[in-house]
């Protein structure tokens, strides 16, 4: 597996190479589920209850950045993990550390790191976005909107990552109104249905098809049975999941030859030190260099176009 499984967005990085084998194939997909989430187009998917889709709703990324923007300063801690295996074969585990500090004017700082030894911190401060991958470089630019948005939406993108892969399955409870943190949440539960829909049909050239087969039915040829809880706490006055735990085993197929595999999924998000979290300083970095090689570029890349026809003399 890549030792650095996130995305670092244009930052011109080398992209890692490709995953080994079905089992590495699911665990990368999981993982990068956390930042295409709010923008990656999906197949339509089963209709929720209404605290399900209030849990859809507040993991989504692009509504948990924001409401994180809205609290001001506080401290976001992330663990996640993920794992795959075929059946009576191999298994792959990821485990990443996702850290977040946000303060009042809107500046934040992530670092995220991870079991395969990668990882990226990032500083978005003022109008200004410094990036490093694990042991490189800060790199300092001019931020290009929606751009830092979108980073800080990889950043809380777990629990999403988790909720899509068992929400057809799964149902939610409402426990109504609570307190965390010294804030009112509304308070849900979440279980394994006891009437699961059967795995859909699926196109085997669809990428995706496997999250359709999740099922928690027991992992065959074992007593195994799978599993799933979790508790989403979301804060009355910002919508922002104060709390979003999520631990669930389950089956699944893969390919057009339905091959049997069974993972888990293993997600704890939580907010804290709201308002005692620090101000965000400017990051010390080294500036984007400029390229300074644009004409050769541009030859290279037109290079292989044909030309245009010669127009006669005289023709307008």
């Amino acid at each position: 597996m890549s030792a650095n499984v996130f995305r670092p967005l244009r930052l011109r990085a080398p992209a890692p190479p490709a995953a080994r084998g079905a089992a590495v194939a699911v665990v990368v997909a999981l993982v990068a589920l956390g930042a295409c989430a709010a923008g990656c187009r999906k197949p339509a998917r089963g209709v929720l209850t209404r605290p399900g889709e209030a849990v859809n709703q507040a993991l989504q990324p692009g509504h948990f950045a924001a409401a994180f923007r809205k609290l001001g300063r506080a401290h976001l801690r992330g663990t996640a993990r993920f794992d795959v295996a075929l059946d009576g074969g191999g298994k792959d585990t990821i485990t990443t550390e996702t850290d977040v500090w946000m303060d009042d004017k809107g500046n934040w700082r992530l670092v995220e790191l991870n079991d395969k030894d990668g990882g990226r911190e990032i500083v978005s401060h003022g109008h200004q976005l410094a990036v490093a991958l694990r042991y490189g470089k800060m790199i300092r630019r001019r931020a290009e909107d929606p751009e830092p948005m979108h980073l800080l939406e990889e950043g809380v993108g777990a629990p999403f990552a988790a909720w899509d892969v068992v929400r057809d399955g799964a149902t939610v409870d409402d426990f109504g109104e609570d307190t965390r943190a010294g804030r009112k949440v509304h308070l849900y539960k979440l279980a394994w249905s006891p009437n699961p829909p059967p795995p859909a049909a699926v196109d085997p050239s669809d990428r995706r098809a496997w999250r359709r087969t999740v099922s928690p039915a027991p992992i065959e040829g074992t007593n195994v049975p799978s599993k799933l809880d979790g508790t989403i706490a979301v804060d009355l006055a910002t919508g922002v999941p104060l709390l979003a735990e999520l631990r669930a085993s389950y089956t699944m197929r893969r390919g057009a030859a339905g091959t049997p595999m069974h993972g888990a999924v293993d997600v704890r998000t939580s907010i804290e030190e709201i308002g005692q979290s620090p101000q965000i300083a400017e990051p010390e970095a080294e500036d984007l260099a400029p390229r300074q090689r644009t004409v050769p570029d541009e030859k290279a890349l037109l290079g292989g176009l044909p030309r245009a026809p010669a127009r006669p003399r005289g023709a307008p």
